[in-house]
């Protein structure tokens, strides 16, 4: 009897104390939480992976973080058209940290959040799976993140070795993170710049993570590159009824409402022009000879050496997906 009544005093004391320490906290706090479903690593174990071609030594490579709005930041690495960058929440619970993309400058970004705001990372968002913005994720997991992305990324970081972190947490079509009293939307779109493709809101903020979708008054990279034209319209559409005055579209400088409504509308006119081409039976050398740019595109960025790459990433796309009278 007398060990059943310590037994009670014992956990009565322990609840009274643990009360007090919730207490104690201040108001606002709040404990990191996420409504993503685990990864199971062990099946990834021992993976093979590719030699990682960001992680060699770049002391020089400029690199910045610099505020947006309140605790929103902007993480930037690399130069003119080859910087990449990411939004940035810090609160007093740690730091959330939207593609690392170089591993030769996380420990850099990593190491400045620590001895700018005294805190930890404690998410690594990707936004696809594209290895030019995940790279550097396994330092940030190495250190105690958490690696957020769509589900859709585990296959091609495992099938095409990757070397960067897996995702220890996943979702499949929309995904909350609550942290230091800050909400973080994630949102799946339709296959665009990729099937893995994730748009980030911070809604306290009116701000939005578009990267490689979404343009600043720059040409879309190349020829598309892993591409689906249909989905693309469909994200661009999706982004523009978001209320947002922030877009950092993952290069370049950050982007507004208003440029994605003029990237919509050149996509759709560059894949008209063609599609009629083709049906008027022009060959390649004929088409992109005829494909006509207004005065506003050409003064978009990368416009001298992106034209011809898009015109040939829309020409594939439209004679992979048109069937005519056959």
């Amino acid at each position: 009897m007398g060990t059943f009544k310590n037994q009670r005093i014992s956990a009565f004391w322990g609840n009274k104390i643990f009360v007090a320490l919730l207490l104690s906290l201040p108001l606002g706090s709040a404990f990191a939480t996420d409504n993503g479903i685990s990864v199971d690593q062990s099946l990834y174990q021992n993976r093979p992976v590719l030699t990682d071609f960001t992680a060699a030594s770049c002391p020089d490579n400029p690199k910045s973080l610099t505020q947006v709005k309140g605790n929103l930041y902007r993480h930037t690495t690399g130069a003119g058209l080859a910087v990449h960058s990411g939004l940035v929440l810090i609160t007093k619970e740690g730091a959330l940290v939207i593609d690392p993309a170089m591993t030769c400058t996380s420990t850099w970004l990593k190491d400045e959040i620590k001895k700018r705001f005294d805190v930890p990372v404690k998410y690594v968002i990707y936004t696809h799976a594209h290895a030019d913005h995940i790279s550097g994720g396994q330092i940030f997991k190495a250190d105690g993140a958490t690696i957020v992305a769509n589900q859709r990324t585990i296959e091609p970081i495992v099938g095409e070795k990757l070397p960067t972190a897996l995702p220890d947490r996943v979702f499949d079509q929309d995904m909350k993170i609550s942290l230091g009293g800050d909400e973080v939307l994630l949102h799946y779109v339709a296959p665009s710049h990729s099937d893995s493709m994730v748009m980030v809101l911070f809604p306290k903020y009116k701000a939005l993570q578009c990267t490689d979708v979404c343009e600043s008054k720059s040409m879309p990279y190349n020829d598309f590159l892993d591409f689906y034209y249909t989905g693309w319209i469909d994200t661009l559409d999706w982004v523009i009824k978001q209320d947002v005055d922030f877009i950092d579209v993952g290069h370049y400088s950050p982007a507004t409402r208003d440029d994605q409504i003029a990237l919509r509308h050149y996509i759709i006119d560059l894949h008209q022009q063609v599609l009629d081409l083709v049906r008027a039976g022009q060959s390649w050398d004929q088409l992109y000879r005829n494909v006509k740019f207004s005065s506003d595109v050409q003064n978009w960025i990368g416009f001298s050496s992106m034209k011809m790459p898009n015109i040939q990433g829309m020409y594939r796309w439209v004679s992979n997906h048109r069937r005519g009278n056959w």
